[in-house]
């Protein structure tokens, strides 16, 4: 049985990388797509991805109030595209030709090399690190000067069908709870042609009920309503071409133990006081606070969901915020080797800390001299052993993974 991502990363300190970049080109008639994912480098009879993906990141709100929509860097892929392969559907060498290259469908997937379970037959293991649609009215979708790379700009799956579609194209909904409205939006063609929504998957933080949806205007872009009625209880995001829509107290399964072998840089250590509210007031209705009953800090912040108009859900939201916001949480930043197979809101274990930083003073001793002795990072002491964190923000970058991690209180 071949090895999972996971398991070869844990066992196996050499480790062969893998790629695939894939392509699902929109039909000619713009509605449509191709049924199968097609290989780039087979379409394109190029070798594309040494250099050919930038950045990967993941991260959700950076505080203990504004959660919402786990926000995904559009990704730039930089191919070869010496006789136009990459060009628009105009020129009749590109892979695009006879189809659309705008909103055509892009997947990244990442992994390993299994050559462990039959060193005979190796298998690509993989996990899909991206997935999103070409952006060609972007600034950066173009070619470079040399007029050899084509820059291919990539908008992740779910922002981009939120900006795509207003309150007015849905036509007239009838939910009046927040849960069932978020269903009754996602549950039709323009979405589940492209993930799977289903209503044992929405599970808001507070669920609004008597939610109002006539307080928005009909021009509202979906992205900007869903922002706004998951503030400060639910965080949303699709992974494995499947919706969810989940409370902000819910971390997920514990994902990776990090030991010291892996554990290549600590830095950043944050006490948490800025993520800290302990008052919270309702926009323009004096009589709807919320104030925890011991207060440290004295930070406040002014809350409002337009479609929450009655007073008592305004109050249970409020209050529902609060027990997030006026706990204090450590936060700290972790590189280690990549890997591809975590996301926003996992869950993690780190081993103590033990690396050397930069700026330590060894003295008496060489660089690499035996029995050198090292600090801490500063903070580290503050981070106990084998305690579990919340990934708030993940970033691949170069073969390394980039993790904001956060107490778990």
């Amino acid at each position: 049985m071949t090895l999972t991502v996971k398991q070869i990363y844990e066992r196996y300190s050499v480790r062969e990388f893998c790629r695939i970049i894939e392509v699902k080109r929109l039909n000619a008639d713009g509605a449509s797509y191709e049924s199968d994912w097609q290989d780039i480098e087979e379409l394109s009879k190029l070798k594309l991805l040494d250099k050919s993906v930038g950045s990967i990141s993941k991260k959700i709100a950076n505080n203990n109030y504004a959660f919402g929509i786990v926000s995904v860097g559009n990704v730039t892929l930089s191919l070869n595209s010496k006789n136009g392969q990459f060009d628009d559907e105009n020129n009749t060498s590109s892979i695009f030709f006879g189809y659309t290259r705008h909103k055509s469908l892009i997947r990244i997937r990442d992994g390993f090399v299994d050559y462990y379970t039959d060193s005979n037959n190796p298998v690509n293991v993989y996990e899909t690190v991206f997935e999103g649609f070409i952006d060609i009215t972007s600034t950066g979708t173009k070619v470079d000067d040399e007029n050899f790379k084509q820059n291919l700009v990539c908008i992740d799956l779910l922002s981009f069908l939120l900006k795509d579609y207003t309150i007015s194209d849905m036509g007239t909904l009838s939910s009046t709870t927040l849960e069932t409205l978020i269903y009754e939006i996602l549950n039709r063609s323009e979405f589940t042609d492209f993930f799977t929504v289903s209503s044992g998957n929405i599970n808001a933080g507070y669920d609004i009920s008597s939610f109002d949806i006539s307080q928005y205007e009909g021009q509202t872009e979906l992205f900007t309503l869903f922002e706004d009625f998951s503030i400060g209880h639910s965080f949303f995001y699709v992974k494995d071409n499947v919706f969810y829509y989940r409370a902000t107290t819910s971390g997920l399964t514990n994902v990776i133990t990090i030991g010291d072998k892996k554990l290549e840089k600590f830095a950043n250590y944050n006490s948490g006081i800025s993520n800290v509210f302990e008052k919270l007031y309702w926009e323009d209705e004096d009589s709807i606070t919320f104030t925890a009953s011991a207060i440290k800090y004295n930070r406040s912040k002014t809350i409002n969901v337009k479609g929450c108009t009655d007073s008592t859900q305004r109050q249970n939201l409020l209050d529902n915020i609060g027990a997030t916001s006026k706990i204090q949480r450590k936060e700290f930043t972790i590189n280690i080797p990549y890997y591809m197979n975590i996301y926003v809101m996992d869950t993690v274990t780190i081993e103590t800390p033990q690396i050397i930083p930069s700026d330590a003073f060894i003295w008496g001793l060489s660089k690499w001299g035996e029995n050198k002795k090292w600090r801490k990072p500063l903070g580290a002491d503050n981070i106990p052993n084998n305690a579990s964190w919340l990934v708030k923000s993940v970033k691949h970058n170069q073969f390394k993974t980039i993790l904001i991690l956060q107490e778990i209180v």
